[in-house]
């Protein structure tokens, strides 16, 4: 300790500066003096070395000086301050979708951080940092923090590449990173589009882990995070979704049972999965139909007619759901395990995303059986792909987008407005329409989403 002596000695004799016997209580030297021995407690005698600790290791300011002494102390506040951020920008932009996940969750977001933390991959860590420092910059106007934010994004990207060309790349936290930093691209993409760049790899990230790896625990989880974002992308894309396909729609529903559904307590959050089982088979509803309607070709009658089977049964099925969500306020029975004060608006909006369901399916099947009927009486033909009444023409016209090698970079800070950020529920509302909420006109509220640009009808 700074500016304590070395000699244990009594304090007259290290005054003197001379060798003290050390006997108790009092020494010898002192008695055969006839002195009386002042003993051996002392104060402590503290030195400012601020000064030359500075100079030695080269820190300038005292928040350094701490950083250099206890950086793990450091480090652990700014964790601790990232998990409640985050649980603060998990509150802003999905306030209602996060509460219906209790029920069908063996472990949620918040579980996930405070129990794995110390585990967590940098590309994931910097993801946390990146949405967290996002949502504070946009919410107090700091344009500092938002530029701080993306260089945080750029971060993480560089680490998702390393994490996936690692053995870790279809682990849990390979998965989070990449939705996290899907979820950065939804709200400061480089462009209105540059979000489904990353869902296409979000995709082949759960495709190549499998329906297993998301039936239960944080994988689950993850799955049900994106997988709204997962329909859009595929309609926006014109193709598609695995997620419709039959061994996905089982993982989709979460109960390998009747007994698991029955335990699962609430017909609310049963009925959200099954509407959307079918929801997820519309955009390859869609694809199906563009291609039939615009092929030259006379497509095959008995795989026209499995095709309208399909759908008029998905389109059954989801007026079935449909009737279970009439009610705005329902009961408690109907509810179960979700927070009644969210209740309402989950109803309303997994019924907007029912109703836009149906209303597509109910304008496909008019499509192909008049398509049908057309080239069996043979009164009329096909337009040509540029024709402006052909209701498929900026859909064949308009590239799909692709994959691609190179990452995403954030946007350039030369025209950035904070007040411009997305606030509120918008996202919510998004999710709670499973996907559907990217055909409307208005996206919900997100610029980013515009499907409804690629689907005339």
């Amino acid at each position: 300790m700074v500016g304590v002596p070395r000699s244990q000695g009594c304090v007259r004799c290290i005054g003197r500066k001379i060798k003290c016997d050390m006997t108790h209580p009092q020494c010898t030297r002192c008695l055969s003096q006839n002195t009386a021995c002042p003993g051996y407690d002392r104060g402590l005698k503290f030195q400012d070395q601020t000064q030359s600790l500075t100079r030695k290791y080269g820190q300038t300011s005292r928040s350094s000086m701490d950083e250099a002494f206890a950086p793990n102390l450091t480090l652990e506040a700014l964790n601790l301050q990232t998990k409640e951020c985050f649980q603060n920008w998990l509150d802003g932009h999905f306030p209602s979708y996060v509460s219906s996940f209790d029920p069908r969750v063996e472990v949620n977001w918040m579980d996930f951080i405070r129990t794995r933390w110390s585990f967590f991959p940098p590309a994931l860590v910097w993801a946390f940092r990146a949405l967290t420092s996002l949502h504070m910059g946009a919410l107090h106007g700091d344009k500092e923090m938002i530029i701080c934010a993306r260089h945080m994004y750029s971060h993480g990207i560089r680490h998702l590449a390393c994490l996936l060309q690692s053995r870790a790349a279809l682990s849990d936290e390979t998965l989070a990173a990449a939705i996290l930093l899907g979820g950065y691209e939804v709200l400061d993409g480089n462009t209105d589009r540059s979000w489904i760049i990353h869902s296409r790899g979000i995709r082949h990230l759960l495709c190549a882990r499998g329906p297993a790896a998301h039936v239960h625990g944080i994988g689950r989880t993850l799955m049900l995070s994106w997988q709204p974002f997962i329909v859009a992308d595929a309609f926006i894309n014109s193709d598609p979704c695995f997620l419709g396909d039959p061994e996905w729609a089982r993982v989709s529903v979460g109960s390998e049972s009747a007994e698991d559904q029955e335990r699962s307590g609430s017909l609310l959050v049963q009925t959200m999965d099954h509407a959307f089982n079918e929801v997820a088979r519309c955009p390859g509803y869609l694809a199906m139909t563009k291609e039939v309607v615009t092929s030259d070709r006379d497509a095959d009658p008995a795989v026209l007619a499995v095709l309208l089977d399909c759908m008029l049964r998905s389109r059954q099925n989801l007026i079935h759901c449909r009737s279970n969500l009439e009610e705005n306020h329902p009961p408690a029975s109907f509810i179960g395990e979700v927070p009644e004060a969210f209740a309402p608006t989950l109803v309303q909006g997994s019924r907007d995303g029912v109703d836009s369901a149906i209303a597509l399916l109910n304008q496909l099947t008019t499509m192909l059986q008049s398509h049908v009927n057309r080239r069996a009486n043979a009164l009329s033909t096909p337009g040509p792909l540029n024709n402006p009444s052909d209701p498929w023409r900026i859909v064949a016209r308009r590239p799909a987008v692709g994959d691609t090698s190179q990452s995403p970079e954030p946007p350039h800070s030369e025209d950035l407005n904070p007040s411009a950020y997305v606030f509120g529920d918008s996202l919510d509302k998004f999710s709670l329409t499973m996907g559907m909420g990217s055909l409307a006109p208005d996206a919900c509220g997100c610029p980013q989403f515009s499907a409804h640009k690629a689907i005339s009808f």
